[in-house]
């Protein structure tokens, strides 16, 4: 028997395979559809295949843009929300800027992110205030806003001739430049880009800088708020760099940071300063002399042992150190305990515990709980805010708080009389500021120190 003979065979037959025909075509044109309206998303492609897509684009395109998306954490000692929010910072970022048209997205060096697109700059800019706002809600569901710091840098071609690595590295400069502004975007140019090339080449020459001891102090007094005299002074480094000539802290700290030196450079200060004091200690260690310290390397394992060994070593007195505490890093976790630690063991020697900026950063009420602190040093911003009436409340509560809980205070950023006026209405233990003193070198610091009879005020 032939199947042939048989129509109704061949006519189901052929309703059978045009139906699979129109099957697949419906199902093609509905893709197509959903991907012109954006709904279709791609996932993440290869950075190789990315750079193809960016040859093949060509330099006559004049869309052509990409941005990296830099993705860091602040948290020492690592929190489950930290490692929770890669995955919904993935998904967002998949969500807006691949649509398989004329977007793509990439994982770069396990977390962070390379976006090509060729849409118009108008609709770039549209999805990267998208992209900010779902960013900051996720940040904020999982309670690391403050914590996880997302920047983002873009490079537009603009017809320009370029490579696709030349692209990337301007667009990771722009996204250094986000995170030197503390925005959330930084768009490269020539301008810009010479600023970048400075810092990244401060950041190479950092460690270097360190061993040659291109570094040198300067002073800032600290008076005692009631009889305004001096009780000691804020050490403060400068960088005499090879290159760049003398450079503020802003300029090299945070490529210290970058460079992941906090540590090395932390201990060479506080080194160079004691061997200042011990220069002529009879003078000198009459006062109090406090050094910043990375909330990193307070936590690390050997921190108060290296302290007190270096004090020792020039045979100086506990009672003339003061270590601060920046508000660079959250500290979580064994970190966190050890930091408390090391504060314990610094504060039963002899040497005083002061927490910076408190009111901003990373300093909270918590701190004032778990660190055995000595002196809270009140934020610039809230001491020149309190000429102000919510200023002025918010200064009197802060103080209050803190010698409620049986903590000294220290105001800092002092420079006017008017703003001086309004912190004598509060019980204010110490002060400091251009109003009083810039900083100095040593040698102004030993001319001021003569000729202002000191007091002898101890700080627990």
């Amino acid at each position: 028997m032939q199947i042939l003979e048989y129509p109704y065979v061949i006519i189901t037959i052929f309703i059978l395979c045009f139906s699979a025909l129109l099957a697949v075509g419906i199902y093609f044109a509905v893709k197509g559809v959903k991907t012109a309206n954006g709904q279709v998303k791609n996932d993440f492609i290869t950075i190789n295949k990315m750079e193809s897509i960016f040859k093949k684009s060509g330099k006559n395109c004049e869309n052509r843009c990409v941005i990296y998306f830099g993705i860091s954490s602040d948290d020492i000692g690592g929190t489950n929300s930290v490692a929770n929010v890669y995955s919904d910072i993935k998904r967002i970022l998949l969500n807006i800027f691949s649509n398989g048209i004329n977007s793509e997205v990439s994982i770069y060096n396990e977390k962070n992110f390379v976006i090509f697109t060729n849409k118009y700059e108008e609709l770039i800019q549209e999805d990267l205030e998208r992209c900010q706002s779902e960013l900051n809600k996720c940040l904020l569901e999982y309670s690391v806003l403050n914590i996880v710091n997302v920047r983002a840098g873009g490079f537009f071609t603009i017809g320009s001739e370029v490579t696709f690595d030349e692209a990337l590295s301007r667009a990771k400069q722009a996204c250094l430049l986000a995170k030197d502004k503390k925005i959330f975007f930084a768009e490269w140019d020539v301008s810009s880009g010479k600023a970048l090339e400075k810092k990244i080449k401060i950041e190479n020459s950092i460690e270097k800088e360190i061993d040659n001891n291109r570094f040198f102090l300067e002073y800032q007094p600290v008076l005692d708020a009631k009889t305004k005299k001096i009780i000691g002074a804020e050490v403060l480094s400068r960088l005499n760099s090879e290159s760049e000539g003398v450079l503020a802290p802003e300029s090299f700290l945070s490529a210290v940071d970058s460079v992941g030196i906090n540590e090395k450079f932390d201990y060479y200060i506080f080194e160079k300063n004691c061997k200042w004091i011990s220069n002529d200690k009879k003078q000198r260690e009459g006062y109090k002399y406090t050094i910043n310290f990375s909330r990193s390397t307070i936590s690390e394992p050997e921190f108060a042992k290296k302290i007190t060994s270096i004090a020792e070593k020039y045979d100086l007195k506990f009672s003339c150190l003061a270590v601060e505490i920046l508000e660079d890093k959250n500290i979580t976790g064994e970190a966190k305990q050890q930091m408390i630690d090391n504060l314990s063991l610094l504060k039963e020697k002899g040497i005083s515990i002061l927490l910076d900026d408190f009111g901003s950063g990373y300093t909270t009420f918590s701190d004032l709980q778990n660190l055995d602190i000595s002196v809270v040093k009140i934020d610039k911003a809230i001491t020149q805010n309190s000429v102000t009436d919510t200023g002025f409340i918010i200064l009197k509560n802060i103080i209050r708080t803190a010698h409620d809980i049986g903590f000294k205070t220290l105001c800092e950023g002092v420079e006017t009389k008017e703003q001086l006026d309004y912190l004598n209405q509060n019980n204010i233990t110490f002060q400091q500021g251009y109003y009083f003193y810039k900083p100095v070198t040593y040698i102004d610091l030993v001319k001021i120190i003569l000729s202002k009879p000191k007091v002898k005020v101890v700080v627990e």
